[in-house]
């Protein structure tokens, strides 16, 4: 069956969510007391784990063939987010300001110079989340137009 690649990836979530219930499902209702009755068949639920498993590998496959024109794109959004979580780690303190920081123990004032001000940082992380936003633009394009011949198991439904 053709799906496009935005279906794929909401059926590999799907998948990926009814695999982590059939492994809490084996795991919780694996050891009764003995003599009780069962209430799932643990074997059935093994061989369906693993089918599972098997079609995770095999979207996943199909996925990354998929999208290798896009596969900078990809790596560039992971890049751009870490390139935020450092932008916003950035001191910017500057001026007169209280040290009550772990590297300097003092509690008086002491004046601070920024090399990176406030200004510049919220400038960067604009442009980064601009940055981010397009190639995330690409990605959804991509998502949408190209299809993947894969079959959808109904027991993910």
């Amino acid at each position: 069956m053709k799906i496009t690649l935005a279906r794929a990836l909401k059926y590999k979530n799907r998948l990926v969510g009814k695999i982590s219930a059939v492994t809490e499902i084996i795991r919780s209702k694996n050891s009764v007391i003995k003599g009780t009755e069962r209430e799932v068949d643990i074997n059935e639920l093994v061989t369906l784990r693993t089918k599972l498993i098997d079609n995770l590998v095999d979207l996943k496959t199909e996925i990354n063939r998929a999208n290798e024109a896009i596969v900078r794109d990809i790596f560039l959004i992971s890049e751009l987010k870490s390139e935020i979580t450092f932008l916003k780690s950035i001191d910017t303190t500057q001026g007169m300001a209280s040290q009550d920081r772990a590297y300097y123990p003092r509690s008086e004032p002491v004046e601070f110079e920024a090399h990176i001000r406030f200004n510049d940082v919220e400038e960067l992380k604009t442009s980064t989340n601009k940055k981010i936003d397009a190639a995330q633009d690409r990605i959804d394009r991509h998502n949408h137009l190209i299809d993947i011949d894969f079959a959808i198991l109904d027991e993910v439904y």
